[in-house]
This record gives structure tokens, sequence and C-alpha cells, in this order.
């Protein structure tokens, strides 16, 4: 019998936490520390020359947080921990159909994409899945999330693909509902008597579950009709749940709900309907919490999140936008259509706004990936699916890397990849990712050579 099977049997309803997917103790062993990746792909590109600072060179926070002329200044906190990356671009050499699809098909495959519009496809495989294989406990899928409309966008889920000649688009969760529910353990439900606030107080005392139904097993080992064998499995299964919270207690006070906004994502369990008057940029910071928390408890090593529509009809609340009135897709093409593109000023004006938003966004993550001790086992990776909205551009994406993936990567740098395509970006993130450089050779993705961007390990 299943742990949440068995508590029910014994009269009471738990919904125990992260006990489903936690990996062996060993994670946290001190001579194999776990490294942990976040893939954030946002949609529509930025406006360059107000994105990063004009010179590559050393980051600080006070040199970054001095240039409020640059969407990026806002990540000032976190300087001494990013490396910002210009010069990298896309396989394809430009849009051949949508550039929107084609863009996000490649920002993590690092290979062309198939097709165009709402059916455009991957031609292989996403970093994301690949590391999964090679760092989850049984090669568990990653956590895949959406922050957008997601069920009535033009171009939804388009960044993480299983395997094979033609890659395979993964689902993605877009409430944030979901992934809180499996880390807290209510996923399965909880039934009556209380499962939901047990496991609350579960998650709150730090007390052994066992501890909760110990009269109700005591019980059930008096009872005759249980054979030595069935007396012996039993005992076997509430050690392996001690000897799982043993393995949470190790991971400290950063495995807990502190500092998850709980009131907000208890609102979502009703439902979630999505709407597009900014709604996204706290869809977004939810998700973020989340994957923090996931990390930290050692739930999953791996997650991605797509940030936006491929097309994005969010308005913007921005002050440039305030006489516009444009969706971000419009205003990314600086006309007011989704075929076109433009010059408008005002709307580029808004984008540049709308960019700063999206780094405050990316901020709060990583104030909740720092809080929860993350920084240096972790690889929390930021690009577009385009470089700007206009002209739809595979070239010179821009990248953002925060953590040292457990001291593998440059920090408080911002380099020149070098005008070199993605796939190198992604062999220098993947042997930081499994703690293995030979993982260069196998040379993911297609592009030029075979080893990192040069300039990118510490």
């Amino acid at each position: 019998m299943n742990r949440r099977a068995f508590l029910r049997a014994g009269g009471v309803a738990i919904a125990l936490p992260f006990l489903e997917g936690l990996p062996s103790r060993s994670a946290w062993a001190a001579d194999n520390a776990p490294v942990f990746s976040l893939y954030i792909v946002a949609a529509c590109g930025v406006v360059g020359k107000k994105f990063f600072p004009d010179q590559t060179g050393p980051l600080t926070t006070a040199g970054l947080g001095a240039m409020t002329d640059k969407a990026t200044h806002v990540l000032a906190p976190h300087a001494a921990n990013l490396l910002f990356i210009r010069g990298i671009n896309f396989p394809m050499g430009g849009p051949t159909n949508c550039g929107h699809a084609q863009g996000l098909c490649q920002s993590l495959t690092a290979r062309p994409a198939q097709g165009g519009g709402s059916t455009a496809s991957s031609s292989g495989i996403s970093a994301d899945v690949q590391i999964a294989q090679l760092v989850n406990e049984g090669g568990a899928e990653p956590l895949t999330l959406y922050a957008g409309n997601r069920r009535n966008g033009y171009i939804a889920e388009r960044i993480s693909f299983k395997g094979g000649g033609a890659g395979q688009v993964r689902s993605a969760d877009d409430n944030p509902y979901t992934l809180y529910a499996k880390l807290v353990g209510l996923a399965s439900g909880g039934g009556g008597g209380g499962g939901v606030s047990l496991a609350e107080e579960l998650l709150r005392s730090r007390k052994s579950a066992n501890d909760f139904v110990r009269e109700e097993l005591n019980s059930l080992m008096r009872m005759s009709a249980l054979s030595s064998a069935d007396k012996q499995r039993l005992e076997q299964h509430f050690d392996a749940i001690r000897d799982t919270e043993v393995t949470m207690g190790e991971m400290g006070a950063a495995c807990s709900q502190a500092g998850l906004a709980t009131s907000e994502l208890e609102a979502l369990k009703s439902g979630f309907a999505f709407k597009t008057d900014g709604m996204i940029e706290d869809v977004a910071k939810l998700h973020l919490e989340l994957v923090a928390l996931a990390f930290a408890c050692n739930f999953n090593r791996v997650a991605t999140l797509q940030h936006g529509d491929g097309t994005d009809q969010t308005k913007y609340a921005v002050p440039a936008n305030k006489s516009l009135g444009w969706p971000f897709h419009h205003i990314s093409h600086r006309v007011q259509s989704d075929a076109a593109s433009g010059n408008n000023p005002t709307a580029e004006q808004a984008h540049a706004e709308i960019d700063v938003l999206r780094m405050q966004t990316l901020l709060h993550g990583l104030d909740h990936f720092k809080a929860r001790g993350l920084f240096d086992k972790s690889i929390i990776m930021w690009t577009n699916h385009v470089s700007d909205g206009p002209s739809h551009s595979f070239r010179n994406v821009p990248t953002i890397i925060a953590g040292s993936g457990g001291g593998y990567l440059k920090q408080g740098q911002f380099i020149d990849a070098g005008n070199v395509t993605n796939n190198r970006l992604f062999n220098g993130l993947i042997a930081a990712a499994v703690r293995d450089k030979t993982e260069w050779t196998k040379n993911f993705g297609e592009g030029q050579g075979s080893g990192p961007i040069d300039g990118m390990l510490a």
C-alpha cells in the first residue's frame, strides 16, 4: 500500500509533503551536491539599446544599479551572481514562417524549427529534457510551466521537447496551484479528516507524519489478522517515511513554505481564468517562487518557464501604453498589426518599460532563490525567443544566467560570445548541470563547435 492509501486506511487523511518525488538521501551529500537548472524563455524580444549595459566587463551592484536607462539595472542587487551574454544566435539564419513560433522552438533545443505558427515544432530534444534524464532520480521529466494565455493563445507552449527525429512538445502547467499542490502533498486530494490542515501542520512544525498516526499504527500492529510479514512491511513503510523526513531535515529551513505567496496560490485552487491585463507577471512570480521551493526540497532538479505567448496579447498598463492601449505583440512590432512591422516611438518606449517589468519579475524569482540558498548550486537562465520585435531576428538573442552551477560558471561579468550559435551555450550549461565536462564533446544541438562559449566558465 502506498503512503497515502495506508494513512487513509488508518482513519486519518494526511497529505504527506514531498514524499512522492524525493530522490535518495545521497543527493545532499557534501561530496555530491546537486545542481538545479531553470530555463526561462520570454516572448516578443527586447529593446536592445535599452536592455544590457553598453560595454562588456565586470558587473557590480553599484555600477549596474546606476544604469537606470537599461532594463537590467533592476537586477543590480544580484550583480555578483549574474552572467550577461551577448552575441548568441539561434541555428536558423532568420524566420522562414512565423518568427515567434520558430524562435521558441530553437530557444532550448539549439536546432532549427520545423513548420511555423501554431503547429511549429522542434527538430530535436530540448536541453531541459536531456539534463533531467541525467540528473533526476529515475530520469523523471522536468517541471514545465507557463505564464500566459495558454488555453486561448495562438502559439502556446513551444520550448520543452522530448527527443526523437522530430521533437514532441511537452505540455506545460499554466496554473501555479498545480505545482503547489504537488509540493505540499495535496495533489491526490486529502479526503476528509482535515487532510489539508494536517499537511500544513507537518510543513509548519516539521513533526513526523508518523506522530499523527501512531495510535492507528499501533492498533493495526496488534491486529491478529495481520501476518508477521504484513507487520514487517508496515514497519518498513514507516521506516521509509522516517528516512525521507530525515532527508527533509537535512535540507533545513530552505525546504518549507516560508516566503510563498500562499494566499494567492490558494485563490487559484478552484480554477484558473487568465486575464490579459498584466496578470501574467503575477503568475510568473508564483511559478518562480514554486520552482525555488521545488529545488530547495530536491523535488525536481530541472524546470522550464515560458513567459508569454508566442504572440502575446497582454495589455500592460505601463505609462507609454496609456495613449496606445495596444497588446504587447503589437507594441513589439511597433505598429498595430500582427503581421507588419513599424517604427512607432511610443510603442518602443512602452516595450522598454515592459522589459523593466519583466526584469522585476526575474528579480522576484532570484530573491527567492537566494533566500533558499540556491545560487551556489543552481543555473537560472533567462532568454527570449527573438532578439527584438520588429525584425524577429534570431541573432544576438539576449541571455542572462544567474547562479554559479556548483562553481562551474563565471559570475559578475558581461561577456560577448562572439556571434556563436546557442548550442555552445548549452554545451557549457549541460556540463555544469551534470558536473561532467566530457558532456561538451557530445555537442548538444546544431551549430559551431563542441565546447562552451569562451569565457562563460569560472
